[in-house]
């Protein structure tokens, strides 16, 4: 490789001389392996710290083994009777009476406003103000058009008109421009809520 530019360079050849060795490597890695494991395993018996002669006196683990001793002396988690009678007392005409009185009262009294139900029922005096106001807002001015968001109105109706006179029915009078202008009032007798804004 260096052959041609004369001698060669002390960090070429400890390159070359590296790569001629790879088992090296591989044995100086399993030996910094091995050493680096040795502290991961515990210590053999030969080197473990010798027992204390004297008796030590660890008192979490006194307390730890007396705990369910301490436990008999509870009583029983059983209802007792009385209870039983004090809660049934409460409970019973609280949720019979108490709570669907008020539950089907307050239903019946909302249900009764003029605004009841406004996202339900088409036509309510809500319901109409919520309308005008999104039609106020720039992005939702012409959400009802039903040409919103075409990029080339007419060309759409250009396209359209040719393919109704090739698929309509002989003797057909309906005409694109007709049937665009009806549909421009949203008077669709099925649809409550464009009659209401088409009024």
């Amino acid at each position: 490789l260096f052959r041609s530019h004369g001698p060669r360079p002390a960090c070429a050849a400890l390159f070359v001389g590296s790569m001629a060795r790879p088992g090296r490597v591989l044995v100086v890695t399993a030996a910094a392996a091995f050493f680096g494991l040795r502290c991961c395993f515990v210590p053999s018996p030969q080197e473990a710290p010798k027992a204390k002669d004297g008796m030590d006196f660890n008192p979490t683990v006194a307390v730890s083994a007396a705990l369910p001793a301490l436990t008999m002396l509870a009583e029983d988690a059983e209802a007792k009777y009385g209870d039983s009678r004090r809660w049934s007392a409460v409970l019973v005409p609280l949720t019979t009476l108490v709570l669907p009185a008020v539950t089907f009262g307050s239903f019946v009294l909302y249900s009764f406003q003029e605004d009841a139900f406004w996202r339900l029922v088409p036509g309510t005096k809500r319901g109409l103000e919520a309308e005008a106001a999104w039609r106020e807002h720039p992005i939702f001015a012409n959400s009802q058009d039903p040409m919103e968001g075409l990029v080339n109105p007419d060309d759409f109706e250009k396209g359209l008109e040719e393919a109704w006179e090739a698929a309509k029915p002989a003797g057909s009078t309906v005409t694109v421009k007709d049937k665009l202008k009806e549909l421009s009032t949203q008077n669709n007798p099925h649809f409550a809520t464009w009659r209401q804004l088409s009024a």
